[in-house]
């Protein structure tokens, strides 16, 4: 029996990469929340940082569990690109409020540069897997 061909193999693996860094940085938020909050300049909110740590752990099992099914829903996917969207957003707006400072505003930036790239890696990834199974039906 030949094994039927993967459409979402791409999407696949981009809900796995958002799921590897979505789980070490609520890791990060979760164990070193004291150095987390000294570089966004968040003393008084451990507690927030905490929060969303778990969030993040428990987002980046909820893509790996997604990237493991046969079948991915196209609207769980465009809810993942939407949460992504959102997390984006949100930094942006941190920043021009003026709610980080230094090497926070950085890393703020750099994780929401890297969460658009898996955004568009996995809208990219679900065309793909569309237009693949069009073509095979």
């Amino acid at each position: 029996m030949a094994n039927k061909p993967d459409n979402a193999s791409f999407l696949r693996k981009a809900l796995r990469a958002n799921a590897i860094f979505s789980g070490i940085s609520g890791a990060t938020f979760l164990i070193a929340s004291g150095l987390v909050a000294v570089m966004l300049d968040a003393y008084d909110h451990i507690g927030r940082i905490h929060l969303v740590g778990a969030s993040l752990v428990a987002f980046s099992g909820f893509l790996f569990y997604l990237a493991s099914r046969d079948s991915i829903a196209e609207p769980v996917v465009i809810a993942v690109i939407a949460a992504d969207a959102l997390w984006v957003g949100g930094s942006w707006l941190a920043i021009t409020a003026g709610m980080t400072s230094g090497g926070g505003t950085w890393a703020v930036a750099i994780v929401a540069d890297i969460v658009t790239l898996f955004a568009i890696l996995q809208w990219l990834g679900l065309r793909k897997a569309n237009a693949e199974a069009s073509a095979v039906t």
